[in-house]
């Protein structure tokens, strides 16, 4: 019966579809997925045209499926840009899981994180990404994370305070920074800076 299947014409491949997309066209991703035509639909790989599909930054998930008779559909979910990561004078769009999706022109007034040159695209940025994703939780309006020697972390606030997180140990802390700042409207003494890098304290630099 298979030997059947896979040799009757009517179920070979004559249609290759795309769903799921809005950033990406059609075109790009059928090339990527390279579904071969007029090959029944049994002997289609499907696992080899996911792998291929999937290994691609802007793909968030894909799922393919056979559309009996003669039709392979691509459902994908694309990398959308959650922030931008600023390496010199170039910019990448990087996603709410860490990945790096691409490059881009545009910062599309996303949360910036800066980084020294010599930083690898092919790293996540898990960290940061978590940092920024619980800042927007708190409500803490972060406009950028600066990634310094050793990978220590400095958050600014839009209004220009900075957060130092160093290496996120102790993110917890952050959870405290909007009662901080609502006190601090209140007194003529400007905020400067929060220190959250030590253990049971949090340090405050006043203007």
């Amino acid at each position: 019966m298979r030997r059947f299947l896979l040799t009757v014409p009517y179920f070979e491949v004559k249609e290759a579809a795309v769903q799921g997309n809005s950033r990406l066209s059609n075109d790009q991703i059928l090339g990527w997925a390279n579904v071969p035509l007029k090959t029944s639909i049994f002997a289609v790989n499907i696992k080899e045209i996911s792998q291929a599909v999937a290994s691609k930054s802007q793909i968030k998930r894909v799922e393919i499926r056979r559309i009996l008779p003669a039709k392979v559909l691509i459902v994908v979910e694309e990398r959308l840009p959650f922030a931008c990561l600023s390496r010199g004078k170039e910019l990448f769009e990087v996603c709410d899981d860490g990945v790096i999706i691409k490059k881009t022109i545009d910062s599309m007034n996303l949360p910036l994180i800066r980084v020294a040159g010599s930083f690898s695209l092919e790293e996540k940025l898990s960290r940061e990404v978590d940092i920024l994703l619980m800042a927007q939780q708190l409500g803490l309006p972060f406009f950028q994370l600066d990634i310094g020697n050793g990978h220590t972390l400095v958050g600014t606030l839009e209004n220009g305070i900075e957060i130092y997180l160093g290496k996120g140990d102790y993110l917890d802390y952050l959870s405290y920074i909007p009662s901080l700042l609502e006190a601090y409207r209140e007194k003529e003494e400007g905020l400067k800076y929060i220190d959250i890098r030590f253990n049971e304290q949090i340090i405050v630099g006043e203007n």
